[in-house]
């Protein structure tokens, strides 16, 4: 049988327990004894090995919490946002080939049998992967996708009908009977939550919920309309991350983004902290996050200038700067509980939902379960009670901005790409066109990347229409410059 991806054929093809992988050149997809329950962490595992490890690199670069070491090049594209349709082929075709088609036979045969606990499960995942798709491509291939020879040439859809679609695939789970005799319990085949079917439930509203608010400056009304209709049906949110930690300090076994990045390549030196991020955390004297993050350099906690490949006038050893800190067993985050907490408190902002007084305590949670994440058991108090964190209660755009910075920072290290989608979407941290120097700077603030290629003020939006697609699919839409907002970044 084929090998396919490193981590997916280590976990995909659970049977009792993901802890107990099968041989890594065995394909679930050809499997004899294929089953709903083993498509399903299938396609989980398909879709945390891309989008958390080189997916996440991509946007942990772009929104400066990490730079390429200037002593190597692994990384040197993401950093000077090169970009070409090569860029990520392998991920997004395995998104396509693995993950969702997978997913999809869980969907489809769990619907045939009326398995409703399986159909929800692997239609809110399928419905996450194709969001993130749709974030970062603007089209995709979606209702006409997934369908082998009926339909060789899927054509692209715009990202807000695939938002539309994903609405409603989503409340057609919600809506089943999960109380039914035909349902069956995964158990721990479900990589996220164990077969919990309420956690699922909680993951499915708060899925639309994130959906709504994206959409909250290109359709106001769509998006307002939706999140108060989740908060009067009394919807219940995430109290929880959604996450996998079934990883082994194994080779194949490992977390994504340490196989992909440490083991794989050999070294631990590519990752490096970005200026922008450690010189944020170290005028806040955020040092218990910035030492759970961060691997000491030998010069003390520095990070480099973003995209400083020997092109600056300030010289840097490598050994100098600060390596993100990254291990074999760590958790993966599809969602965390720091990003459920701050968009519930963006919508109390917003005077949404539980309303503008909801929105400091919600804020405040979001600081605390982001310390708590990186077992930092007390002192988080200290930085949004009377402290640099402290929640503004000013104009609505004050208060914004505080729940954007502070939802940066939480999602160091774990969900680089929803933290590029973020920053686009509400405009903070802020691009000012200044450098680290400049007068007026603030640190945190983001700049342009010494080695950058697109130039002063033109920042990555998208990724372009990968190269394997264009070749095999004449319904691709034309290019357009990675510079183009997508569809819902109107503000």
């Amino acid at each position: 049988m084929k090998k396919i991806a490193i981590f997916l054929t280590a976990c995909t093809a659970a049977l009792a327990s993901c802890s107990d992988f099968l041989d890594v050149n065995e394909d679930p997809n050809n499997a004899p004894t294929n089953t709903p329950a083993l498509a399903l962490p299938a396609g989980i595992a398909s879709a945390g090995a891309r989008l958390g490890s080189n997916y996440n690199i991509m946007g942990g670069m772009w929104v400066q919490y990490w730079a390429q070491n200037n002593g190597s090049n692994q990384y040197k594209n993401f950093d000077a946002y090169i970009v070409q349709q090569s860029t990520l082929n392998p991920d997004f075709n395995e998104l396509y080939s693995g993950s969702l088609r997978d997913l999809e036979y869980a969907r489809t045969e769990s619907k045939k049998t009326g398995d409703w606990n399986i159909y929800l499960m692997s239609t809110v995942m399928q419905s996450y992967v194709y969001q993130m798709l749709a974030d970062i491509y603007d089209e995709i291939p979606f209702d006409e996708a997934l369908q082998g020879n009926v339909v060789q040439h899927p054509h692209f859809r715009p990202g807000q009908q695939v938002y539309d679609s994903l609405i409603v695939r989503i409340d057609d789970a919600l809506g089943r009977d999960f109380d039914a005799s035909t349902n069956t319990d995964p158990g721990k085949q479900d990589l996220l939550f164990s077969g919990d079917v309420d956690r699922w439930i909680q993951f499915a509203n708060t899925l639309k919920l994130k959906i709504y608010l994206r959409q909250i400056y290109a359709r106001p009304a769509v998006a307002q309309s939706g999140i108060e209709a989740l908060y009067t049906g009394g919807a219940n949110f995430l109290t929880t991350s959604a996450t996998m930690s079934q990883f082994d300090n194994v080779e194949n076994k490992s977390n994504p983004l340490y196989e992909a990045d440490r083991r794989k390549l050999n070294t631990g030196e590519n990752i490096k902290a970005s200026k922008t991020f450690m010189d944020f955390l170290t005028i806040n004297d955020d040092t218990l996050r910035r030492e759970k993050l961060f691997n000491e350099g030998a010069k003390g906690f520095r990070g480099i200038e973003q995209g400083n490949f020997g092109a600056s006038t300030v010289q840097i050893v490598p050994n100098d700067i600060s390596t993100a800190m990254i291990g074999p067993t760590d958790t993966l985050y599809f969602m965390s509980l720091s990003e459920v907490l701050f968009l519930q408190a963006e919508v109390a902002a917003r005077g949404m939902g539980p309303g503008t007084g909801a929105a400091q305590g919600l804020y405040e949670t979001g600081i605390q379960v982001a310390f708590e994440r990186l077992g930092i058991a007390t002192g988080a108090e200290d930085y949004y009670d009377g402290g640099p964190y402290d929640y503004p209660n000013g104009t609505l755009e004050e208060n914004l901005k505080a729940i954007a910075v502070q939802k940066w920072a939480a999602l160091a290290g774990i969900e680089g790409l929803e933290a590029f989608f973020e920053r686009n979407r509400l405009g903070y941290p802020e691009f000012k066109g200044l450098n680290y120097d400049d007068e007026g700077y603030e640190p945190g603030d983001l700049v342009y990347p010494i080695g950058g290629v697109t130039g002063v003020g033109n920042y990555p939006k998208r990724l372009l229409f990968p190269e394997t697609e264009r070749n095999r699919n004449p319904n691709t839409p034309p290019q357009v410059p990675i510079t183009t907002k997508v569809w819902w970044d109107k503000k």
